[in-house]
């Protein structure tokens, strides 16, 4: 107990108005008559008094800095070099302790606070290959300290989303919690988040932010997986997007409408562990690119992407990439899903009258088989039993020749739409979409292109083979309790 004792100082810190006093105190020293002659002195002294139990150690500097944006892989020498040409980095202080090539990001470890500082400042500033790098200072958790059983939650915040609340869900959280749990995404996206849990034995994630951000958020922690002690944590969802249709279905809202921080951590504790397929699609052009170099063109490279929701061919994804473009226009105007959905039915209204034969520019084939197509205008292979922000395109009714669609299944529903009057009709409640296939693995033949979007991200498609297949290990995600959502409704 002597030994144990030894290893321990008691420290006395006066906070008066003007200074802090510090004063280490003998060992034999007993704080209750300390406290008594500091009363006898002045009662406001006694109450501005605190006492602290430090552990002797020397005190070592190891500041650990994520860079991210360098360019993806390259070897720890490559990195070292670029950090030595581009940050002129003193390598006696400062070593790269961890690389992760794949996303052109490395972990140093410096053993100054001024060469830190520095190298933090300059960052900023700094491009290589015209992208410019970003910094952020990693916390150091000493996993051997925490609990056998505490599962603590890593939240990443997109503050972009949802117009003002994810900002002010940022700073909730940091108050709610340790400050080193919350991550804004915009500084370096999920990687430095992930990287500092990443000795953590059990956690959780918390993903404030849209259908898109929880797929960036997905799709980063499937890249590191295999660098996680925790390889397989639940992942919980507060929506601040437009859609939301992955939180529709796992039961937390089609939005944050400002309930207390507070009982959607409870939620997030309460919540039940599922599973849900993830896909991967493969998208591989046969037509050059349109830039051509010394007059000789190049096909475009294979371009892989993750699906978590839904994937969609034709008049829906235009939609998509109208709104798109009106959005990159005029950003600071669409902050509000009421003003959002406004737009969507404006782009929508201007493509009642065209008329498209999808199923002829396209083939299907559903795990090897040929798939004829009836007369349609969009496309869509659905994950998850919500679209277009809530609505029901498979539909509830049985159905001899599918299987009930599941989010855990292995198996994805493929849906047509015969036009804009359609879809609105669907997402009205009074029809559903044209059943076309149920299956585990998709090939799509392109024959001119087409606008395809996946979770809402769009773009023009050149013609060639699109493969859709299972990525990887399903993801566990958090759904909230049916219970719990009774007594928020109460």
């Amino acid at each position: 107990q002597t030994e144990c004792l030894q290893n321990f100082k008691l420290v006395e810190v006066l906070m008066g108005s003007k200074q802090v006093q510090r004063m280490v105190l003998d060992d034999q020293e007993l704080i209750l008559n300390r406290l008594k002659d500091i009363r006898k002195t002045s009662i406001r002294q006694m109450n501005q008094t605190r006492f602290y139990i430090v552990e002797n150690s020397k005190s070592i500097v190891r500041v650990n800095l994520f860079v991210g944006g360098l360019p993806p892989q390259l070897s720890p020498e490559e990195y070292t070099n670029i950090l030595k040409d581009e940050l002129a980095i003193k390598t006696n202080v400062v070593s790269v302790s961890h690389v992760y090539q794949a996303q052109g990001a490395v972990v140093l470890e410096i053993s100054c606070f001024s060469e830190a500082e520095r190298i933090y400042m300059l960052v900023k500033d700094t491009s290589v290959n015209d992208k410019p790098l970003n910094a952020v200072v990693i916390p150091e958790v000493m996993a051997s300290k925490i609990p056998q059983n505490c599962c603590p939650l890593l939240v990443f915040v997109n503050p972009k989303s949802g117009g003002l609340k994810g900002r002010d869900l940022l700073y909730s959280f940091r108050k709610l919690l340790n400050p080193h749990q919350v991550f804004e995404l915009t500084n370096g996206g999920p990687l430095p988040g992930f990287h500092t849990f990443s000795k953590v034995p059990s956690f959780r994630v918390l993903v404030c932010g849209g259908d898109g951000t929880v797929g960036w958020v997905l799709g980063a922690l499937e890249e590191i997986r295999h660098k996680l002690v925790c390889s397989e944590p639940s992942v919980a969802i507060l929506p601040l997007g437009t859609g939301n249709d992955l939180g529709r279905v796992l039961r937390w809202g089609a939005g944050y409408s400002g309930e207390d921080p507070y009982s959607i951590l409870v939620s997030v504790d309460e919540a039940d562990d599922v599973l849900m397929d993830r896909w991967t699609i493969l998208l591989d052009a046969e037509e050059p690119a349109e830039g051509t170099e010394n007059g000789v063109a190049e096909p475009e490279p294979p371009k892989i992407v993750q699906m978590n929701n839904y994937c969609g061919l034709g008049i829906d994804a235009e939609l998509s990439l109208d709104f798109h473009h009106a959005r990159e226009e005029e950003p600071g105007k669409f902050n509000s899903r009421f003003h959002n959905k406004g737009v969507y039915v404006k782009v929508g209204l201007q493509k009642i009258s065209h008329t498209r034969n999808l199923h002829k520019d396209i083939k299907l084939q559903v795990d090897q088989h040929e798939v004829e197509l009836p007369s349609i205008e969009g496309l869509i292979f659905i994950n998850i039993p919500s679209w277009g922000s809530g609505a029901d395109l498979w539909g509830s009714e049985s159905d001899n020749r599918f299987e009930k669609p599941r989010i855990d299944d292995g198996l994805l529903e493929v849906v047509g739409v015969t036009g804009v009057v359609h879809m609105g009709q669907v997402q009205g409640g009074f029809r559903s979409g044209i059943r076309i296939a149920q299956g585990s693995y998709f090939r799509v033949t392109l024959l001119k292109p087409i606008p395809v979007q996946v979770d809402g991200e769009p773009w023009i498609q050149a013609p060639g083979q699109i493969i859709i297949s299972a990525a990887g290990p399903k993801v566990h995600m958090l759904k909230k309790s049916k219970q719990k959502q009774k007594k928020t409704g109460s």
